[in-house]
């Protein structure tokens, strides 16, 4: 019964078609062998999506240390994979443009939203868990909820008035098609990408999204992928609620052996992905999730459920392991100059907003003893010693060289202080060790600086600090002051010097 029902629903006139770019890169990449420059011609012929490959290429979704001028380049540089998902994923944008006066009734914004954050949740899933091909996760991920816009063409209002009764609840919503149409938009979606020649196995993870229990043993770690990719889409909507936070959790450290830390710190660096894809797509997908507020709801959460239920082993599963959190994980320079701009834009705050900039003291020294791998020890260290002090990984950032900067919000001067001096105390006080398998440890130092935002212009007083530049070149000259002594903690003031801010 349900193969006759999806084949009803893609026998409506007005499904999405592939662009021949798309169909005849599949085609391509299907081959045992295919040439790169035979693929990048074709990919070239149509310019308006060669143009928009290359300009993502180029951004910091990729993070290329140079420039592609061409699609070649690009598919030396990145791979076919790559590439690729890129072809397909304008490809579909095209298709799926909900730019028709006659699909104002489909909310076009929400299907790009879980769309393009489930791509960008894919691939970074794939490269922490190092199960599955992350570009290809970026491919099935992106497509996988295909079937709902098929659905809607081939049903109308009907299928309207299932997405009202699921009210956003994607796994509900499967249920209700089942009942209404006897299929749903998973089988649906799956069937349209076989007819489109996609590789068998994102076909199955399209159909398994829901279900990966399902999924045959050699599929499986790519079909969890979506799906746990689909979970992060819901947690970072608008409607994403404490029992994703904890499903999110659960299954990658079920599925993936992920510890809760790095993926609760995964959740910031797939928000920047997802807002650098919407950019390139030419897509709106709604505000920026608020990766704080779901930082804190998730320690809530973890609270509750120790308090509830104590782990039998007398340890707590879901607590953050600071000293599992490294120093590349955390999210760079740029997550935290767009964290601290909107932190500047909210209406109703009420404290300050602190910068408490750490850096470690002789890492040139360090790095010529023991080489970059000594750095790299020094900065964990330093982290962990941050993570314990504010009880907390979020609001950390890396920054530049051997430095980590502090975001405080809602803080005052005395409690600023408090922060800084406690960490510089701490990374101090015990050694650091270059690695677990070894004896070799050495002591360091840090230095700190710390500036302050009043939000109020009354204890903000004249001439001082009023923009989150000013801010931050506030902190690096406090920073740069403390640095002249070594292993000391430094508030900025306008006494430093009168042209610092």
């Amino acid at each position: 019964m349900q193969h006759a029902s999806i084949e009803r629903v893609l026998a409506a006139p007005n499904l999405p078609t592939l662009p021949a770019v798309a169909v005849r890169v599949l085609e391509l990449t299907s081959r045992p062998e295919v040439s790169l420059r035979e693929l990048a011609s074709v990919i070239e012929n149509d310019p308006a999506i060669a143009s928009k490959v290359l300009r993502t290429v180029n951004s910091s979704f990729y993070g290329l240390t140079r420039k592609c001028g061409s699609i070649q380049q690009a598919l030396a540089f990145l791979g076919m994979q790559t590439v690729k998902a890129l072809v397909l994923g304008f490809s579909l944008a095209r298709s799926i443009d909900g730019g028709g006066l006659d699909e104002v009734s489909f909310d076009f914004l929400d299907y790009w939203r879980r769309s393009i954050y489930s791509a960008a949740a894919a691939r970074q899933i794939a490269l922490l868990a190092k199960r599955c091909d992350p570009d290809e996760a970026f491919v099935a991920a992106l497509v996988q909820d295909i079937g709902g816009v098929v659905m809607w063409r081939a049903f109308g209002d009907r299928y309207l008035q299932t997405l009202d009764v699921a009210r956003g609840d994607h796994r509900r919503l499967c249920t209700l098609e089942q009942r209404a149409f006897e299929t749903d938009h998973a089988e649906v979606g799956a069937a349209l990408l076989s007819r489109w020649q996609f590789p068998a196995h994102v076909v199955e993870a399209v159909r398994l999204h829901h279900r990966s229990h399902e999924a045959s043993v050699s599929d499986m770690d790519f079909v969890r992928t979506c799906e746990l990719s689909s979970t992060v889409a819901r947690i970072l909507s608008p409607r994403g609620g404490d029992a994703e936070i904890a499903r999110y959790r659960r299954d990658g450290q079920d599925w993936f052996d992920l510890r809760p830390g790095p993926l609760m710190l995964t959740l910031q660096k797939i928000a920047d992905l997802a807002d650098e894809l919407s950019r390139a797509f030419g897509l709106e997908t709604g505000s920026t999730a608020d990766i704080d507020a779901i930082l804190k709801r998730a320690a809530q959460i973890r609270g509750e459920q120790r308090l509830a239920a104590p782990d039998v082993d007398g340890g707590d599963p879901d607590t953050v392991d600071h000293a599992s959190v490294s120093f590349t994980d955390i999210p760079d320079a740029r997550a935290f100059g767009m964290d601290l701009e909107r932190e500047f834009m909210r209406q109703e705050r009420r404290g300050g907003t602190g910068l408490v900039l750490v850096g470690i003291d002789r890492a040139r020294e360090l790095q010529q003893a023991f080489t970059a791998r000594g750095v790299e020890s020094a900065m964990n260290h330093a982290l962990h010693v941050a993570t314990e002090v504010l009880g907390r990984p979020d609001g950390i950032y890396r920054f530049v060289g051997a430095e980590i900067v502090l975001m405080m919000r809602e803080t005052e001067v005395d409690e600023l202080c408090r922060v800084a001096e406690l960490i510089r105390r701490r990374i101090a006080e015990s050694p650091v060790e270059i690695d677990h398998t070894s004896a070799r440890s050495f002591p360091i130092t840090a230095s700190v600086g710390a500036a302050i935002h009043e939000p109020s212009s009354a204890m903000r007083g004249g001439g001082s600090i009023e923009t989150p530049d000013q801010l931050v070149r506030a902190a690096m000259f406090a920073l740069a002051s403390s640095r002249r002594s070594r292993n000391r903690v430094t508030l900025f003031h306008r006494g430093l010097d009168a042209s610092a801010v």
